[in-house]
């Protein structure tokens, strides 16, 4: 997948409301040099959970935030890094509405999820609302019923519901998705 660009003026709103940086990787395991080892097996859709919730706070120049949590939910390390996948989908039966995230930001490091710890990404979107948002008539707006998620380097999705979801159906951008990290 090609990282699309965006004009200046979305790109620092964007910035602004993510607030990136990294801290502190207390829910991970590497070797001395800070590295995960590649001999733990990467966590794929059958090892993680997702959900999505809207961050607090975060809405303001037309844009508003979710963080994206994927849980280990398995027995054993797992490794994880890179972009998820993430699209929206709605009526009733999982249809994709409109395009799936842009990369926001760079590649990261690798990171080891031990059983029960997380990794985080954080999902920007235009504010839609019924009319469009900022988008305006570029945006027809439909009711979506969640989330698909592709856990980085999978194939097979996860699900996570959002009750009152909108989304652009109509071929604009309108999501931007950051890579994972165990910091929120």
């Amino acid at each position: 997948m090609k990282t699309r660009r965006f004009t200046r003026t979305a790109a620092v709103a964007s910035a602004a409301l993510l607030g990136l940086g990294t801290v502190g990787a207390a829910a991970t395991t590497a070797d001395a040099a800070g590295v995960p080892s590649q001999t733990v097996p990467e966590c794929t859709q059958a090892m993680l959970s997702a959900s999505v919730t809207h961050i607090p706070g975060s809405d303001g120049a037309g844009h508003t935030a979710y963080q994206l949590r994927l849980q280990n939910v398995s027995t054993q390390n797992c490794r994880i890094a890179g972009y998820p996948g993430v699209s929206v989908v709605g009526h009733g039966d999982g249809t994709q509405i409109g395009r799936p995230a842009d990369r926001l930001d760079p590649d990261g490091q690798p990171k080891v999820l031990i059983p029960n710890a997380s990794s985080y990404a954080r999902i920007v979107t235009v504010n839609i609302d019924k009319n469009g948002g900022p988008l305006g008539s570029d945006c027809q707006v439909v009711n979506a019923d969640g989330w698909r998620i592709y856990p980085p380097n999978e194939t097979k999705a996860l699900y996570a519901p959002s009750p009152g979801l909108m989304a652009c159906s109509s071929d604009v951008n309108w999501i931007q998705v950051t890579q994972m990290n165990t910091s929120r």
